[in-house]
């Protein structure tokens, strides 16, 4: 491989490995944002993909789905390909590499993010943070003042804010983001149209859902953990992400991801609301791969960095 790790060797003949990307960038030249690959760049992706399908078979997530109910085994060396959130480079950058490789994908769209071009939580930090050339922050969990000033000290701290945050229910991500904007002598920013933040249009969405490669999911409204819901604030969630997929881009209730989607981030209650919506399959970001026998509502990816 000329791009890190061979993830052909998750590969088996009795299991089925799930991908999980965001996005795919022609190039990335942040000095702190991506640190931690959140957008592969284009050469990488393809280095991926040729080495997922010299090794592999690649499967839609409307074959695991019929796999599963029939009870039959995956064909050897199985793999999927997904991304969680709605970004445009899903489509202008990586569905041509897919389409050179003749993989089918799975887009979970996150509607807010393309109602708004609304950048996420923490999409919303690291750019403050890369911003700001020396930071001094005061966070919920800690009694001082948190100071970084190099990428490293950066990376550090941007890895304690995710970590608190997806970890504690009582923490509201978008007023975090909001004050350590602020913090940092910025203007509160919602959106941008660098390649990391700018997400789909309804027109494109719309564009990947008559394609026959792509399968396009919800992956809720506002990319809130689940399980941290109350029955109202839940079904919000659904009911609002699915009505906007329908009525916008004709996209049915079939697929669907858990934001976050650690075992803590959803439920018994989160999969019921779910399977009473229609939904079929739900995979998590828990990283492993799949016997035949795994329900479709806790299937594991493997997160591609």
């Amino acid at each position: 491989m000329k791009y890190g790790m061979r993830y052909s060797d998750r590969l088996s003949d009795d299991t089925l490995a799930i991908l999980l990307f965001h996005g795919v960038v022609e190039h990335d030249s942040h000095p702190l944002r991506n640190y931690n690959r959140k957008h592969l760049e284009k050469d990488a992706f393809a280095d991926i993909l040729k080495d997922m399908t010299d090794e592999g078979t690649a499967l839609s997530l409307d074959d695991v789905v019929r796999f599963h109910n029939a009870g039959e085994p995956y064909p050897p060396k199985s793999f999927v390909v997904t991304f969680d959130d709605g970004f445009a480079n899903n489509l202008t950058v990586a569905a041509p590499v897919l389409a050179d490789f003749n993989v089918p994908a799975t887009v979970y769209i996150t509607t807010d993010f393309v109602e708004n071009n609304r950048m996420s939580w923490i999409d919303r930090i690291e750019w403050a943070i890369e911003e700001t050339p020396k930071v001094g922050l005061t966070l919920p969990w800690n009694s001082e003042s948190v100071n970084a000033g190099d990428v490293e000290d950066k990376r550090a701290l941007l890895d304690d804010i995710r970590s608190h945050v997806k970890s504690d229910a009582s923490i509201d991500p978008d007023i975090l983001a909001t004050d350590i904007q602020l913090q940092c002598g910025l203007s509160e920013t919602w959106s941008t149209l660098d390649p990391l933040d700018l997400k789909l249009t309804w027109e494109q969405v719309r564009e990947l859902g008559n394609d026959s490669l792509f399968i396009v999911g919800g992956h809720t409204h506002t990319h809130a953990i689940l399980s941290f819901l109350d029955e109202n604030e839940l079904a919000d969630e659904l009911d609002t992400s699915l009505t906007l997929l329908r009525d916008n881009a004709g996209v049915g209730n079939t697929h669907y991801s858990y934001p976050e989607g650690l075992a803590h981030c959803y439920s018994d209650t989160v999969i019921a609301a779910l399977k009473a919506r229609g939904v079929v399959c739900c995979p998590t970001a828990i990283d492993g791969v799949n016997t035949p026998d795994v329900d479709l509502f806790n299937l594991k990816r493997v997160p591609v960095v």
